[in-house]
């Protein structure tokens, strides 16, 4: 009877544990632990289905902006070149003329001739006419040729250009055209038109070029994309020096 009675309690505590751990099998286990997998990478993947849709929409809406940019610039790119009187070329919003060095001064010298003053004169009447309203940059332009003779005046061809271009400024500012508007700016012997082996090349280099642009913005605004020119022409990217007033 013992016996019986411990086999009796023996099964009824199986059964207990069994109906405790709800009766799961390994097999069980298994299958819950799988689904459990199933379900993370189904999220998983939710999430990267959603980061590509945004990452096709960013790369969709770049490509709008470029094809907007694009049209933008070939818009820019048509546009009539701005006519001028004769003797000045243009692009855009941009014109501008050339004065050969050696008709405006002497060898190694930044004091105008007499002839120089007359040609600036005309220079202003054609800007005040066709201009009237444009910003005008006054820039400075030497061969190759070392200063010899003016060593004492001068440090450098870019000293010189930038003397030239500051006393073209001043005879521009006496004949009407306030310095409010004008900049002034040397570039020496870096940005020559033609080579400097021949003499014809070197007399075409030695130059003042007198460009005009749109208008400059009021103090303390700054200049945004479409106030500055993407290259002066055969001007490079020299620095541009405000001359004072006398």
């Amino acid at each position: 009877m013992r016996m019986a009675r411990r086999m009796t309690v023996g099964v009824c505590g199986v059964l207990i544990a069994l109906f405790a751990t709800g009766c799961t099998s390994p097999d069980q286990i298994q299958i819950e632990t799988l689904q459990k997998k199933v379900q993370d990478l189904d999220a998983e993947n939710a999430n990267l289905r959603e980061r590509l849709a945004k990452a096709l929409a960013d790369r969709d809406a770049a490509r709008a902006e470029a094809r907007a940019l694009r049209q933008q610039l070939d818009a820019l790119n048509q546009q009539p070149m701005e006519k001028g009187p004769t003797g000045w070329v243009g692009s855009g919003p941009y014109a501008w003329t050339s004065l050969g060095t050696d008709f405006l001064f002497a060898s190694g010298q930044a004091t105008l001739r007499a002839e120089g003053r007359a040609k600036l004169a005309q220079v202003v009447s054609e800007i005040q006419a066709n201009f009237p309203e444009k910003s005008v940059w006054v820039l400075g332009h030497t061969d190759t040729d070392p200063i010899k003779y003016t060593k004492d005046k001068w440090k450098d061809n870019l000293d010189l250009s930038a003397n030239r271009a500051m006393t073209v400024y001043r005879e521009l500012m006496k004949l009407g055209i306030t310095p409010e508007r004008m900049i002034a700016g040397g570039q020496g012997e870096f940005f020559p038109r033609a080579g400097n082996n021949t003499k014809a090349g070197k007399q075409e280099n030695r130059r003042v070029e007198i460009i005009v642009v749109p208008p400059r913005p009021a103090v303390g605004t700054p200049l945004g994309p479409a106030e500055m020119p993407k290259t002066g022409p055969e001007t490079g990217s020299a620095a541009l020096v405000p001359v004072p007033k006398e």
